[in-house]
């Protein structure tokens, strides 16, 4: 079992870790992605579900999920003609656009560095997840995690030093790893990224710390653990 395929299958309950399940499966679901490991973090998620027999009003449930859906498209159409991030954040998949754009009502997005914007998005056991936006060419200094940091690519793409991610692949860093993230030129990147400890920038970039602070949800999520 891959790297990746364990993580999710040790965190698959947690409500951060879930959206991340899910967003990974929606952008997945796109013909432009090759498939590469969607069987395994596909097969990690629902390893432990039992089988179930068929609800006697499962077409009643498939019907109502489809009315939901259209208004979930139809919500999403409506920011679009907002503009601006709103409509950047319509194109991604949902659920994810979705608590973004509740976190867009409650707290709005936070400076993350030169060109990065962040937005807080929910918390579980331990982990915390928000969407980042980072414009091309911008990227993070060297920096590691004081635990697990799964970064699923939605838009655009990045090299942090080791590979090349784009649409649909996840990047996991594992606590102590060194990683320096910096977006492809041309478009702009979107991110998911959920964290269970907070980046840790090496050398003078330590002093950015003091303005790049952690939302106040992520503080005590990590100090809770």
């Amino acid at each position: 079992m891959s790297a990746i395929s364990q993580f999710f299958a040790a965190h698959g309950a947690d409500p951060a870790v879930e959206l991340l399940a899910r967003t990974t499966a929606a952008v997945r679901a796109d013909a432009a992605f090759d498939q590469r490991g969607a069987d395994a973090i596909g097969g990690a998620v629902l390893s432990d579900e039992p089988p179930a027999a068929l609800n006697a009003h499962a077409l009643d449930m498939v019907m109502a999920r489809i009315d939901r859906a259209d208004a979930l498209e139809a919500h999403a159409a409506t920011q679009a003609e907002k503009g601006g991030w709103r409509a950047e954040i319509a194109a991604l998949p949902s659920p994810l656009r979705e608590a973004a754009f509740d976190a867009l009502e409650k707290r709005g997005w936070m400076f993350g560095g030169l060109g990065i914007r962040r937005l807080p998005l929910t918390h579980g056991d331990g982990a915390f997840a928000e969407l980042m936006r980072i414009e091309p060419g911008r990227g993070v200094p060297d920096h590691d995690h004081a635990d697990d940091e799964a970064t699923l690519i939605l838009t655009g793409g990045y090299h942090d030093g080791h590979h090349h991610y784009g649409p649909g692949d996840i990047s996991l860093a594992r606590s102590s790893f060194v990683h320096t993230p910096k977006a492809d030129p041309g478009e702009v990147c979107y991110v998911l990224a959920i964290s269970y400890g907070p980046p840790r920038l090496k050398g003078p970039y330590r002093l950015l710390q003091r303005w790049l602070a952690e939302p106040a949800e992520a503080k005590a999520v990590w100090r809770s653990r």
